[in-house]
């Protein structure tokens, strides 16, 4: 009900319960007169991401338009990395030089190279999944089409990034990871680049490398600490006792047998910091290796927050309560005309609201986040 009264035009599911999807969510939602799909997460867990887009407001989509990429398989050294596909005939020798190429994609993979465990957890472990789907709006008349703020068609993208507070390195591989196969997909049409909307679960804080990386187009080494576990995560971080015995999760009363919430006993688990280090320190441990630079360049378009105002929080849990989930469009460039304004965004609730439930998912909110919605329009920037 919560969904179908936002009457949205694109909707975007992560932790979608496969079984759900398919017996609830989608054949509601297609009476409803929406088109979308499912995309499973590569592990043994029937969970994943669901896309569906209003057929009022956008063509129906072909299959091959409706496309599907486990994260890990992005940054292999099989994955294309030929940029000669972004120029054309037309090109001249300053465009080329302006639309710089994905250079940070070496630096990354003489990392995965180097890093064996960095390479075990993004290549072999990780499970993630990228849902993308180019959509065509609809145009009421042939004159209207001809002076339309639309493009032809659009490309939307929902992912949901690997959750380890100890793996902001991982995730701004991924972040990177994403945004260049986005770029390849929208250029189809080299001359007109497709407009981009990214939306996700990215299990990060807006400080993040990853959220950076998407708003400020760089993360350099020495400039953000998402860097800072590169040599001392690993794998098996994840346990539950680990993480339980370094305070990531399990903010309750042991001698309490309801685990209720403790609010005076809530810590961040990065004060935790140095118990990390420490056990984590050992003869074996990995050698340091040093960071890339990770840069998008200038052949990405400038993506903006769908969200005027960035939320207090989009996920309140027990033990945990940050922002994580964002919705991003490309605005329009002098390069390419089309893209999109942010006109704002739903009311989120307060915290004392959901403070009168301890966190969320409660009998009021059935979720542990927050759903975010955004209103945008579309925009042509006069050449």
């Amino acid at each position: 009900a919560e969904i179908l009264s936002y009457k949205a035009d694109i909707i975007c599911l992560q932790e979608v319960d496969a079984s759900i999807h398919d017996s609830l969510i989608s054949p509601v939602l297609r009476t409803k007169g929406y088109q979308g799909f499912y995309s499973n997460k590569v592990t043994s867990q029937q969970e994943g991401c669901s896309m569906f887009w209003s057929t009022s407001v956008f063509e129906m989509a072909r299959t091959e338009d409706m496309q599907e990429f486990p994260l890990r398989s992005l940054l292999t050294k099989d994955a294309p990395l030929d940029e000669s596909e972004y120029f054309n005939a037309k090109s001249t020798v300053r465009d080329l030089v302006e639309l710089e190429r994905w250079e940070s994609m070496n630096g990354i993979r003489q990392l995965l190279e180097a890093h064996d465990e960095v390479r075990r957890v993004y290549s072999e472990s990780v499970g993630q999944i990228l849902q993308v789907v180019r959509l065509s709006p609809k145009q009421s008349t042939p004159s209207e089409q001809s002076c339309s703020s639309k493009p032809d068609s659009i490309v939307v993208a929902n992912t949901h990034l690997f959750y380890h507070p100890m793996a902001g390195h991982i995730r701004l591989l991924q972040a990177f990871a994403i945004c260049h196969k986005l770029d390849q997909i929208r250029r189809t049409d080299p001359e007109s680049p497709a407009p981009l909307l990214i939306c996700g679960d990215f299990n990060s804080d807006p400080l993040s490398g990853a959220i950076r990386l998407i708003t400020n187009r760089s993360v350099l080494p020495q400039e953000n600490d998402c860097w800072k576990h590169l040599n001392i995560y690993t794998w098996e971080c994840g346990d539950s006792d680990y993480m339980m015995d370094h305070g990531f999760i399990g903010n309750y009363d042991p001698d309490d047998t309801l685990s209720c919430c403790i609010e005076e006993d809530f810590v961040d688990a990065h004060c935790d910091e140095a118990s990390i280090m420490e056990s984590m320190s050992s003869d074996d441990s990995i050698d340091d290796i040093s960071p890339p630079a990770v840069v998008l360049p200038s052949c990405f378009p400038t993506l903006v927050s769908g969200c005027l105002n960035l939320p207090s929080f989009t996920n309140y849990a027990t033990d945990f309560v940050e922002t994580l989930d964002y919705v991003f469009a490309s605005e329009p460039s002098v390069q390419e005309p089309y893209g999109f304004r942010p006109k704002g965004e739903a009311p989120m609730p307060s915290e004392e609201e959901v403070k009168q439930y301890v966190a969320m998912p409660n009998k009021a909110m059935p979720s542990d986040h927050v759903a975010l919605v955004c209103d945008f329009e579309w925009v042509k920037k006069e050449q």
